[in-house]
This record gives C-alpha cells, structure tokens and sequence, in this order.
C-alpha cells in the first residue's frame, strides 16, 4: 500500500475512533482512490452503532422504532498545509454524496455509500430526535493556526450545506499532526473514565471484590461515564449487559414520561438505577477514575436517560452500585443476580456469561501463528501491546463467522448483529457446544482477511467472506453431518483448524472457493448479490466435495 493509502488509513481510523468507540474495520471505511468525490472515508453510525448495509439499518430501526444517526467524512493531505481551495471541495464532494442531480461520478465504494445513505433518508419518518447530523474531518501534517479567512470558508460552507435542510447540524473538524498523534493515543489507551462520587457508602470486605460503594450520581456526573468525548453513548461499556436498548417498550416509556415531567427529582426513588463493575479503581478524594469498566445491569435506564439529557432541568440523581473486581465469576454472578430482577430468560444469561468465558479460556489457550483473541468485554485489549487488531475476535464477528459457517447464514452477516444473534438464540452460544466449533470459523475469517490485505485474493469479494468461509471448509476437510455437541464434530472442527495452519493448503482452498463463487455468482460482485439465500448452496453444488441434503450441518 502506498504512504498516501496509509495515511488515508490511518486518519479514518483516527476520526472514527474519535466517535465510535468500538472495534472496526478501516477497510469498511476507506471510500479513496479515483471518482471519490474528494472524501477518502465515510462512515454512518445509526443509533450508536457502526452500519455498513441497509439491513443494519432496517433492523435497528424496528429494534428501536427511532433512527439517530451521524454521517462522518474524512479527507485526508499528507501535505502541511490547509488549503482553502482543498476544503471547498471536500465540501462540495459532500454536498454532491447528498444531490439528487449528482454532478460527478462515483467509484464503486462511494457508490455503496451513497446508497446507504439514501436507505437512511427513505425511513426519515423515524427520525424523531432530529435530522442526521455530519461530523467532516480534514486532515493534514501542517499545524491548525484558526486562520481567520479559513475559518469564513469554512462557515460559508458549513451554511451552504445546512441550507439542504436535511441535517441537523454540520461541524468540522480540522486535523493536524498534533491532533492526530491525540486521536491515535486515545483510541489505543486504557478506557478510563473519571467522576466525582460524593454521595456514597463504602460496604464491608467481600471475598474477590477489592471494593464496593452504594450511592448516587448527579446526571451531570452519570453522563460524564457513560458517553465520549464527542458526546455520544458509549455502548461498548454495556457489551456484558444481556440485552441492547429495547426502544420504547413499556418501562423505558415510563422512565422516559418521569424524566419529561414535573416529577423528574423523583427518579431516584423509582429506579432501581445501575450496577457498573470496574477492573481498577484510583480515588483522589471524592474523584473515582474507573478502569475498563461495564454496565452489567442498567442499559435501557442509561439509554433513557442519555436520550433525555437535554430535557432534564430538576437535579436528576441516579442510584450506583459500583463493584471493583478482576475476578471473572464474581462479574458472572453479579451480572446473574442483578438482571433476574429483569425480563430476562435464565438460559439467555448463561449463554452470555458461563459460555462467553469457557469460549474466552478456549482461545487463550491457543498459541502460535493461529492465535486469536476473544474480546468478551469490549475494548479489553484496546491497551495490550503487540496485538494485531486482525486477532481480534469480537462477538458480533463471532456470530456471523458461526452462523455463516455451520448454519448455512452468510446472506444473514450483513444485518445488525443484535438481530441475527435474536434469530438464532437457539441454535449459537449453546453450553454443550465445543468450543473449538467457533474458534474455527473465526481463525477461517482471519486467514481470509488476512489473504485479502495481502492482495493474494481479489478485494472485490470482500462483501462475500461469509460466503467464502463455508466454502473453504468443505474444499479443506469435505462435509459434516454430525451434531455439533458430539465428539466426531468436534474433532472434525480440530482437523479444520489443523488444515488453516497450512498456509499453502489454505491459500490453495480460498483460490478455489473464490473461483467457485465468482462462477456462481455469474461474475456479478454487486454487494447485494451477498444477500441472495440461495447462492451458497448454488456455491456449494459447484464444489468437488458436496456438503449434506440441506447445505450445512445438523443441529
């Protein structure tokens, strides 16, 4: 990759970094390259999360039954100047993204972009907090000195594009060398958040809890913990949380009509607040800095409350557990106890606790050039040095490379992980699964985008990876038939990790299921085809080893 693509690279990760707190991948982002309308990066996040495809965006909004969304642009000039002329037209390339008379013509990525856009635009009734706003990122190696005829530009621009009458609002933000080496060292730090904790109690010694407090935060306070500093949610800190943000179902209705009421100093009383579990913890009087710390119980109250911030003018006080603990079943059980209190089935909590942590164990364990790391609690490598981000294993990924692999779903990877999770409960997470049964579709995920970046397979299939996994575990070890809680599967998922180890033999079997793709795709690699239902089984016909009746394994 050339030094310009790099730095293109990195000041998406950067930007995005900046407003999304959660793992992503630069590629989805990266828009630059010829016909790119002047924006080397565009990213959408709808509802605090990072979409990539009008499914994401259908389901969130029938999750949630509101859209909030934020379009972020980056250019990126490697060059130490701010050109005038430079910005105007990374201004004018936005404005034309929006057109419905488009004055320039789109690259393939850009095009796809445009087209997300617009599947965001055509459900503008569920916007019920306001117009989507736009975040435009410039970035250079020079230094920002508020040059005044600058800064006219850039608010005559900034009108230009509010004059649509489609945005909430438009910021831009410029770039500079130090603002860049900021950006890149927040987004690889230890999450922490600091808040002044005034009203508490300090409870007794518990055994595997180093300290507990009860108490309560003013929400000016509570904010402060539970958004960054761009001002959005973080939703990584309710990752251990059962459950998202359910949206406007009956309780979150009630706490939403308390907090817009005459009655807002009440909430206290009526909530039973949240429990936040830290792994450290440093006091310096009444200011508590909290470490890689979750929400475990508490999301559609933080939600709620997030939603309503601007709405609040009573003193509004939210009840606190805090616990700090590194011990695993302690966080287990806390998370157990506190939301049975909640409509939550039992068999769902223990999917995402005692499994979760069996599966972590399971991928610590394994050494060498097929290690992977199984990021349980989001972000929780963020500060371990030396690791690839590419072995980073989150759980949405961990869902679609399972459900794509083993359930014959890769046209379901492109919908928002939450829902694809809800559509197969039954069938992922289940405790007598093997745990080398998920490690071994994330390691055939990894050999392929490891393949890809290293240009050995056509970036052109990358919206196809799902459907490129299956395929290479059918040329590299042929069919399955067993139940996945026998011994046979699972030792039919060990000579599968055995063949990835071979780097020939899998590079040899991606080569091969990429040409038995494009085949059956009929050289068509629009990113919708990736949704067609009946393309991995016409895929798999094309195979030398044929997988079952049904295509995919028994369950």
């Amino acid at each position: 990759m050339s030094e310009a693509d790099l730095f293109e690279h990195f000041v998406n990760f950067c930007a995005v970094s900046n407003e999304y707190g959660e793992e992503f991948d630069v590629e989805e982002i990266h828009t630059g390259g010829g016909d790119d309308l002047g924006i080397d990066g565009i990213a959408v996040i709808v509802n605090g999360a990072l979409v990539d495809d009008s499914e994401e965006v259908d389901d969130l909004a029938a999750l949630n039954k509101y859209l909030e969304v934020e379009f972020i642009f980056c250019q990126a000039k490697s060059g130490g100047n701010f050109s005038g002329a430079d910005i105007s037209s990374f201004f004018f390339g936005v404005k034309d993204l929006f057109s419905s008379k488009p004055a320039f013509p789109r690259n393939a990525r850009v095009a796809e972009k445009e087209a997300l856009v617009r599947s965001v635009y055509a459900k503008s009734a569920l916007f019920k907090r306001g117009n989507p706003s736009v975040k435009m990122y410039y970035a250079t190696t020079g230094k920002w000195m508020e040059d005044e005829k600058l800064l006219a530009r850039v608010q005559h621009e900034i009108e230009g594009l509010m004059e649509t009458d489609i945005f909430k609002s438009v910021n831009f933000i410029p770039m500079d060398a130090r603002t860049l080496q900021r950006m890149h060292s927040n987004a690889k730090n230890r999450f922490s958040k600091s808040v002044e904790f005034l009203s508490k109690v300090t409870l007794p010694a518990l055994p595997g809890v180093q300290e507990s407090y009860l108490g309560f935060l003013p929400i000016e306070q509570f904010l402060k913990l539970i958004t960054d500093d761009a001002g959005n949610i973080l939703r990584g800190i309710f990752y251990d949380n059962v459950r998202d943000f359910q949206g406007d179902n009956p309780v979150n209705v009630e706490i939403d009509e308390t907090l817009k009421s005459d009655e807002q100093q009440l909430f206290i009383l009526l909530n039973n607040g949240v429990t936040i579990v830290a792994d450290a913890l440093t006091k310096t009087g009444d200011t508590f800095t909290l470490e890689d710390f979750q929400i475990v119980n508490g999301c559609q109250t933080s939600h709620v409350l997030f939603n309503n911030k601007d709405a609040i003018a009573k003193p509004v006080q939210i009840p606190v557990k805090l616990i700090v603990s590194k011990d695993g079943a302690i966080k287990n059980r806390i998370i157990k106890a506190t939301n049975r209190q909640t409509q939550v089935k039992t068999e769902e909590l223990t999917a995402l606790t005692d499994f979760q942590k069996s599966l972590e164990d399971y991928y610590e364990a394994v050494h060498g050039d097929c290690k992977l790391y199984y990021e349980r609690r989001s972000q929780q490598f963020r500060a371990t040095a030396g690791i690839e981000k590419i072995r980073v294993v989150t759980i949405p990924n961990q869902i679609r490379a399972f459900a794509s692999m083993f359930l014959g779903l890769p046209h379901h990877a492109s919908r928002y992980y939450g829902t694809l999770l809800k559509s197969i409960e039954t069938k992922i997470f289940v405790p007598d699964h093997h745990p080398v049964a998920y490690y071994c579709s994330a390691l055939t995920l990894f050999r392929l985008e490891a393949l890809t970046r290293r240009k050995a397979l056509d970036p052109a299939l990358r919206p196809f990876k799902y459907h490129l996994i299956p395929l290479a575990r059918l040329l590299l070890v042929g069919p399955v038939s067993h139940a996945m809680n026998s011994n046979k599967f699972e030792r039919y998922c060990e000579s599968l990790v055995s063949a990835l180890s071979d780097e020939k033999a899998c590079l040899g079997a991606f080569e091969a299921a990429a040409k038995i793709l494009t085949t059956a795709l009929g050289g068509d690699l629009s990113r919708d085809r990736a949704k067609d239902t009946s393309l991995l089984a016409a895929a798999e016909a094309l195979c030398p080893q044929k997988a079952d009746k049904k295509g995919k394994v028994l369950t």
